[in-house]
Order: structure tokens, then C-alpha cells, then sequence
């Protein structure tokens, strides 16, 4: 007896009625009739047989390809394939070459785009909670405005004063440094000699090292540029905030809309990958940020108690400082011991007396001001920002370097967390970067050692 195979998609009469009508009507002209209780004959069910194979390769014909298949190309690529990245190459092409054009007017929506990724993770945490989006977003505006509203209104106006106390003492300040450091030369120049520094005059120092004086120079500069820049910046206080506001609402569709444009096998890697960088970006620079105020005010409450002049300023200076790694607290101590070595005859602690341009009193709080900030980097920075972003001592230095090198101030302060976003997508795209070094090469490696 011949079996008959199941009906698929091709041979389905409610998917395909016109082929099902002609097999019916050739198995009809073999069945009999409908008033017939007996089984079907031989006969019939050799002509349905016939006919269901023969409708069977009718549909094998039909699933062909009505062509001959798509040219591949190397590597795997077709046509369309290179038809599609050649257009996405010309269009980021065009789009570099726009940006590059209006670069003058990118700064602030840059800033409002990496605000929007940098409070994206805080957003979610209140989504978390039950708040909609746009609640979380009027939040965080109104907790920024009042943070301005109180800045202004108190620190602002006694730290004007200070700094224009200090313009106006600066060249008295210079021409004391200078002087003791020459009367030092005078005095030390045996033994100076013997180290190699045979000059007898701080400005022939300097010229001497023309190195340093430049990058001195150039830090100072940068320095003065800066703040002076962010007068003429008026209108980014405008543009920050509504952008801000819009890019935080859109966020996760803008973050979405640009994953799809990469290759769909790709999609959850960068996902997982760019919220990564996201959240890294986020925990180390809201940690930053705290550490930076508490060493801030901590600086300034020191300053207060060794009774040195200007705490206020060199306070806030040794918190903007701290967010520089390794040179910033070497920057804070020497600018803090400069001022007060210049300070007149005054009290420290309260009781002690100190002389006018006091050597130890300034080395003094220098020493304190050092002391204060390794504690901070022991103590307190492990608590308030987490884990260390896992960066090689090594490449922290050379991330710096390259940061204030190529960018500056703001290359500075962002290098470590660059630096360690690098090394997430590093170690996502090369998984064996992550994982421990293999046994049997330390092992080799000790062993030599020993044997040496």
C-alpha cells in the first residue's frame, strides 16, 4: 500500500487553493462515488498517490530560486554588503568633515551629551523606583540649581576677594621667593656645585632649563586661558541645560538607534560593552567629584587651623588639584608652602608664633597638606568612589601625559577614565587579556630567577 506524505507548507490547499482544486479533481476521477460505505479501491488510491507526488515536485520547482545566486565577494562579503558599507563609509566622511567645520559651536552640546550619559545610570536607579523618567530628570536640575544658588550666594563673593588680594600681592610674593632662593644659591654654592648647578641666580636656572620653564609656562597659560575662556561662554548656560534636558529624555533611544546601525550579530557585545563604559564613567566621576569637595573642605578647614592666609582659595585650589592623580597633590603642597612662607609675622594652632617667611612653617604645611592627601588616597577614596578603575600604575602615568599633552587641563582630569574605558573594550574584544597569567610560565619564570 502506497503512503502518502503529510501535506507541508508548499502542498497546504488554504495556502496554495488552485493547486488543490487540480488534485482533487484528479484524484475524483479514481475515487468512488460518496455514497459508498466500502474502502477504496486499489486503483484510487494509487491514482491519489500518483497525483500528490506529482503536485509534490510541481512545488519542489517552485521553491528554486528564480535566478542564479548573489556574487560573493572576499571575505565573505556580497554585493549589497559592500554597496551598504561603502555608502555608510561616505556618509561618516561627509559627517566628519560638517563637525570639523562647525567645531566652534560643538563644546557645549558635547558637554550636554556626556552629562545625559553621565547621569543616565542615576536616571535608571529612579526608574528603578517607580519614577518616570522625566520626574528623575526635573530632580537632578532642581538639586543643580540650588547647588548654584548657594555657591553663588556665599562662596563666590569672599573667594573674589581673595583672588583679587592675591593679584594685587603677587609681585611682592615673586619678588620674595626669588630673593630667598637666590640668597640660598649664595650660601650653598659649594655643595651645590658638587651636584652640578653652578649657577647662582634662579633666573639662570631657568634659563638653563628651558624644559621646564616652558612647561610651566604653558601649564600657567592653559591655566589663565581657561578661566578667562569661561567668561565668554555666557550662552553655553543656555545651551547646556535645554539640550541636557532633551538628550536625557532620549537617552536610551539615541544610545539603541546607534547599536542598530552596527552589524545585528554585534548588538549585544556593544551593549553590554558601552553600558559598561557608561557606568565606569559615571561611578568614577560622581566619586570624584564627592572625594574632590570633601579634600576640598578638609584642605580648607588645615588652612584655617595653621592660620594660613588666603584658605578659602588654596582650599578650593588643592580640591581641583586632588582630581589630578600624582601631580596634583604635588601641586597643591608647593603652591600652599609658597604662600605661606610669604605670610607676615602671625599665629599657628592658636598659640605658636611664627616669624615672617618662615623655611619651616612652610615645609610644615606642605608636609601636612602631602600627608593629608596620601590619607585621603588610603583611607577615604576607596570608600567614596569603589574600586580602582584597574589600571597598571604605568599606564596611569602615561594616560596623564598623554591627556595633558594633547588636551590640556580637561585632558587631565579625564585620562584615567579613558584609559580605562580602552581597557574595557580591550578586554571585551580579546577575552584572554582578563584572565590570569598562566601557571607554567610564572612558574618558569621563578624558576629561572632562582636558578640565576
Amino acid at each position: 500500500m502506497a503512503k502518502t506524505q503529510p501535506a507541508n507548507s508548499m502542498t497546504d490547499p488554504v495556502s496554495h487553493p488552485i493547486k488543490s482544486k487540480t488534485l482533487l479533481k484528479e484524484a475524483g476521477s479514481v475515487l468512488p462515488s460518496s455514497d459508498s460505505s466500502a474502502q477504496p479501491s486499489a486503483t484510487a488510491r494509487t491514482g491519489l498517490g500518483s497525483a500528490i507526488a506529482a503536485s509534490e515536485i510541481t512545488a519542489s520547482h517552485d521553491r528554486l530560486p528564480p535566478g542564479p545566486s548573489r556574487a560573493v565577494f572576499p571575505f565573505g562579503y556580497t554585493r549589497q554588503d559592500l554597496q551598504r558599507y561603502g555608502a555608510f563609509a561616505i556618509t561618516a566622511i561627509i559627517a566628519v568633515y560638517f563637525l570639523i567645520q562647525v567645531q566652534s559651536i560643538l563644546p557645549p552640546f558635547l558637554i550636554a551629551l556626556f552629562l545625559a550619559a553621565l547621569l543616565d545610570p542615576s536616571i535608571r536607579y529612579l526608574e528603578r523606583r517607580g519614577r518616570s523618567r522625566v520626574y528623575a530628570i526635573f530632580l537632578f536640575y532642581l538639586m543643580g540649581l540650588l547647588f548654584v544658588i548657594l555657591v553663588f550666594t556665599i562662596v563666590v563673593p569672599k573667594l573674589m576677594i581673595q583672588v583679587e588680594d592675591i593679584s594685587q600681592n603677587f609681585p611682592k610674593y615673586s619678588t620674595t621667593i626669588t630673593d630667598t632662593a637666590n640668597s640660598f644659591l649664595l650660601d650653598h654654592t659649594k655643595l651645590l656645585k658638587k651636584i652640578g648647578i653652578k649657577q647662582t641666580n634662579i633666573d639662570e636656572i631657568f634659563k638653563q632649563t628651558g624644559p621646564i620653564k616652558n612647561y610651566t609656562s604653558a601649564f600657567l597659560t592653559t591655566v589663565t586661558v581657561f578661566f578667562t575662556g569661561l567668561a565668554s561662554k555666557a550662552v553655553w548656560l543656555i545651551i547646556i541645560p535645554v539640550s541636557g534636558f532633551f538628550l536625557m529624555r532620549d537617552y536610551p533611544t539615541i544610545r539603541a538607534r546607534a547599536i542598530a546601525l552596527c552589524p545585528e550579530n554585534s548588538h549585544d557585545q556593544l551593549d553590554r560593552m558601552s553600558t559598561e563604559i557608561v557606568d565606569l564613567f559615571g561611578a568614577y566621576l560622581r566619586g570624584l567629584a564627592k572625594i574632590c569637595a570633601i579634600y576640598g573642605l578638609w584642605t580648607f578647614a588645615l588652612l584655617l587651623l595653621l592660620n594660613v592666609q588666603y584658605a578659602l582659595f588654596l582650599g578650593l585650589m588643592a580640591g581641583l588639584f586632588y582630581a589630578i592623580p600624582y601631580l596634583g597633590q604635588l601641586m597643591s603642597a608647593s603652591v600652599i608652602g609658597i604662600m605661606a612662607y610669604s605670610m607676615l609675622p602671625h599665629k599657628a594652632l592658636f598659640f605658636f608664633a611664627i616669624k615672617q617667611n618662615s623655611l619651616f612653617y612652610a615645609i610644615l604645611t606642605a608636609c601636612a597638606v602631602i600627608l593629608s592627601n596620601n590619607i585621603f588616597d588610603q583611607v577615604v577614596y576607596p570608600r567614596v568612589v569603589g574600586q580602582s578603575v584597574g589600571l597598571h600604575p604605568v599606564v596611569s602615568f602615561f594616560a596623564l601625559a598623554c591627556g595633558a599633552t594633547l588636551f590640556g587641563i580637561w585632558g587631565m582630569l579625564l585620562a584615567v577614565p579613558v584609559a580605562a574605558s580602552i581597557q574595557v573594550v580591550l578586554m571585551s574584544l580579546f577575552p584572554k587579556i582578563k584572565q590570569p597569567p598562566l601557571a607554567h610560565l610564572l612558574n618558569s619564570q621563578t624558576g629561572s630567577s632562582k636558578t640565576s
